[in-house]
């Protein structure tokens, strides 16, 4: 009676200090109290004479235990889901069958199957708090000599706070361990069951346990093949939706616009300047870049929208409903969202978008149409640089012929489809042609003679901008060579494309055939456009100081029209400027740009560099050039571009009349 009282007294002390350290300590005060309300009820159950009241109360101690304990394992864990509930569930039965089956009374079976389903609930990764109580639920429910231990882990689980724990997937090694091992227990229990006498309550715990694994079991199933298919439709970097969500949506969004008579419009944004950023900064910059602009985009879009991530950097919109007037304030909202800078490693980054917009049923009556033609709409809106652009049909047949032609491209080459025309270029103080510059055409089997236009931009997504060259090059020199031989002393320019001054090859590639055509450097120029230069300028410098080693002469082709700068064109250190043909084939009728043209010329002798104005259309243009001091003039008033036969039939009419630059009657015959 002494010992009983001894320990009713310590269990109630314990009880007291529980309930002072879970006062003390903030957060979450319930499951601590009910850590000391556990050991006052078991000091009570001790100090009582009625044995039965005590195994009451000894059980509602258990009860009331493991109830803090699971407060605090969801303190500790904020990541607890359905399947450790079930886990929890599954072990607790497992464990109190085993210990019932093994003749364990009520309040230490309940303990066992509190301790294993405590620590399932934590996926068997308890904290030193949840330990300790567990430890104090234990020796709870043992007999008195255990007490001390209980009342001494339980204040301490009421007093020490732990720091959250970081969230850990729900199926692991150790998970499926247990539970393979809970549910061993619980099929042992019940085939033993009918063979010896077992306690009907563990049974009935050993069947609970099953009936739960199969639960387990069934809601892993569910819950992996619901996460199979977020993945299947979601965008892993961003979270977005991905393409295959987005053709299921537009599939059921059309179909409902088709049925009632509704329209849908599909936004397709690509993201300017992208590449850059990821070559200067890293992919993982271009991948947090990414990462902010969804947020951005789903902030300036209306709640029924969808947004979608197609890959790389391109995003879409699906507006349900939409017609053309909200998808174009989509498309401003979407590029105003884009408007303020990225951080970025301590950096600010400044992106901007192309929006290409199709509308459902004008456009397009199919999730595919559809994305093909706002795709079309944005690649026009890039080129125009307008922002954002509404498909129109007529420029997709324009750009799917185009499309077209990739394919056939290298086939040309191979088949001689490829010729060369030459434009002349005369001096205007003499009207003298001593060069000439050679412009790629396709003499195509179905389409007839196409000009650059329809397909050099083509050339560079297929790849074929360095072997393009490489024919231009060898056939410019052969033709040119042998008008040479002809006695017409000509030079002759060639256009270089992006690829070739990324290959510091090149001079090698050009030494070797001027070497091949006995072709005099001196008389071969080699044209970079001002965009071309600009999209890698280091790179470019490096192959153009190769090739005046070479001794050939450069030239910096639509001066004006890019966005280069006198820096840069003193590092380029060219041996001449070509006008861009827009200033001059409208200085006659504009002030503005005869004043920027007049300018460059000014500024071509200042800096010791030849100057050449391309699209010179009338005398009076040429008038104008000769008195500004401009050296060389190319365009129709010269002469159109012709092939490498005809030129020569031309440059011998030409010397017959003998004309004076500026004599109009005497070039007319020339020309026509």
């Amino acid at each position: 009676m002494l010992a009983d009282v001894t320990s009713g007294t310590v269990l109630c002390a314990g009880g007291i200090a529980a309930v002072t350290a879970a006062l003390r300590r903030p957060g979450a005060r319930a499951p601590r109290l009910a850590l000391a309300a556990a050991l006052v009820l078991a000091g009570i159950a001790d100090l009582l004479a009625s044995d039965a009241a005590a195994r009451w109360l000894r059980i509602a101690a258990c009860v009331v235990a493991i109830m803090g304990l699971i407060g605090l394992v969801l303190e500790h864990r904020s990541d607890v889901g359905r399947l450790s509930r079930l886990d929890a569930g599954m072990g607790a039965a497992a464990a109190a069958a085993l210990a019932v089956a093994l003749g364990a009374s009520a309040p230490p079976a309940i303990a066992a199957g509190g301790v294993v389903g405590l620590m399932a609930l934590s996926r068997w990764r308890p904290g030193w708090c949840v330990t300790g109580g567990c430890l104090g639920l234990v020796a709870l429910a043992l007999p008195e000599g255990f007490v001390v231990v209980a009342a001494v882990a339980l204040p301490l689980a009421a007093h020490y706070r732990e720091r959250r724990a970081r969230p850990s997937p729900e199926f692991s090694r150790i998970v499926m361990c247990a539970l393979m091992l809970c549910a061993i227990a619980a099929l042992v229990l019940l085939t033993v069951g009918q063979f010896v006498q077992v306690a009907d309550t563990a049974v009935a715990l050993a069947t609970l346990a099953v009936v739960i694994g199969t639960l387990r079991s069934g809601a892993t199933v569910v819950e992996r093949l619901g996460e199979s298919n977020r993945r299947a439709i979601t965008d892993d970097l961003t979270g977005l939706g991905n393409r295959r969500h987005l053709i299921d949506r537009l599939d059921a969004v059309t179909a409902s616009a088709r049925e009632h008579g509704g329209q849908v419009a599909l936004l397709l944004v690509d993201l300017d300047g992208f590449k850059e950023l990821n070559d200067t900064l890293g992919h993982h910059a271009g991948d947090e870049v990414l990462r902010q602009i969804g947020p951005r985009l789903q902030a300036m879009l209306r709640t029924e929208d969808t947004l979608s991530r197609l890959g790389g950097d391109e995003f879409a919109v699906v507006l349900d409903p939409g017609d053309e007037a909200s998808a174009s304030t989509a498309g401003l909202r979407v590029r105003a969202a884009l408007e303020d800078s990225f951080e970025v490693g301590g950096i600010s980054v400044h992106i901007d978008a192309s929006v290409g917009i199709a509308l459902f049923p004008h456009h397009a009556e199919d999730s595919l149409g559809l994305l093909q033609r706002a795709d079309v709409a944005m690649y026009e809106a890039k080129r125009m640089r307008t922002g954002h652009e509404v498909y129109l049909p007529s420029r997709d047949r324009h750009s799917r012929q185009r499309l077209a032609l990739v394919g056939q491209l290298s086939d040309a080459l191979q088949a001689g489809e490829l010729a060369l025309h030459y434009q002349p270029k005369a001096d205007l103080r003499t009207g003298a042609v001593r060069g000439v510059e050679a412009l790629v055409r396709w003499q195509h089997p179905q389409h007839g003679l196409l000009g650059p236009g329809h397909f050099l931009p083509l050339v560079e997504q297929s790849g074929l901008t360095r072997a393009l060259t490489a024919f231009v090059l060898d056939e410019a020199l052969a033709e040119i060579g042998q008008r040479r031989v002809e006695g017409f002393e000509l030079s002759v320019a060639v256009n270089l494309g992006p690829a070739d001054l990324l290959d510091l090859g090149l001079p090698v590639e050009v030494e070797r055939l001027l070497r091949l055509h006995d072709f005099d450097p001196g008389h071969l120029q080699l044209e970079v456009s001002e965009d071309v230069v600009m999209a890698d300028l280091e790179r470019t410098v490096d192959v153009l100081i190769g090739l005046r080693r070479t001794g050939v002469q450069t030239a910096l082709d639509d001066f004006g029209a890019g966005h280069s700068v006198l820096g840069q064109l003193k590092q380029l250190r060219v041996d001449e400027l070509k006008i861009d043909r827009s200033f001059v084939m409208r200085m006659g009728r504009d002030r503005r740009d005869a004043a920027i043209v007049q300018s460059i010329v000014d500024l071509s002798r200042r800096l010791g560099l030849r100057v050449v104005a391309e699209g010179v259309e009338d005398a009076e243009a040429w008038e104008l050039l000769a008195h500004w001091g401009c050296d060389e003039a190319q365009g129709h008033f010269l002469g159109r571009p012709m092939p490498a036969t005809e030129l020569g039939r031309w440059l011998r009419g030409l010397s017959q009349h003998a004309p004076g630059p500026a004599d109009e009657r005497l070039w007319a015959p020339v020309r026509g």
